[in-house]
């Protein structure tokens, strides 16, 4: 599967490096020069530039990539992202990546999100689930 990951922070980084070991073709789309040479040495593929822009998203595969997934700290940032791959450049789908819980309302087909994942309200659910789904989850 190809994928795009646009953010190369270190979420964005892991992201990257688990979906690689997962065997997708993977590409990191970061902003900060410095930070792109950083992902580069360490083996990464990536573009550099601003991944709200679809011709940034264009040089890092997106009119044939599987799956964009948007992982900047910057919620704003991450609708936008997933909006211009889903409308503008017509990605099959897009994950997003939720840093701030009262903006998770806005995470959804409208702007272009398949799927959304806030870190806090996955934990908080997780305190609540029974102890047997708890271990039974987090087999191999």
């Amino acid at each position: 599967m190809r994928t795009i990951v646009a953010g190369g922070g270190l979420v964005g980084e892991q992201v990257a490096r688990a979906l690689e070991s997962a065997g997708h073709e993977t590409v990191l789309v970061e902003q900060d020069r410095a930070r792109s040479a950083e992902l580069t040495a360490a083996g990464h593929r990536v573009v550099t530039g601003n991944a709200c822009v679809s011709e940034v998203l264009e040089a890092a595969g997106a009119l044939r990539a599987d799956v964009l997934v948007a992982c900047t700290p910057r919620d704003e940032e991450n609708l936008l992202v997933c909006f211009v791959a889903k409308r503008h450049l017509e990605l099959p789908r897009t994950v997003a990546r939720v840093n701030d819980d009262t903006n998770l309302w806005l995470f959804d087909d409208t702007w272009g999100v398949d799927a959304a994942l806030s870190w806090p309200a996955a934990l908080a659910a997780l305190v609540g689930e029974p102890a047997a789904s708890l271990h039974r989850d987090l087999r191999p």
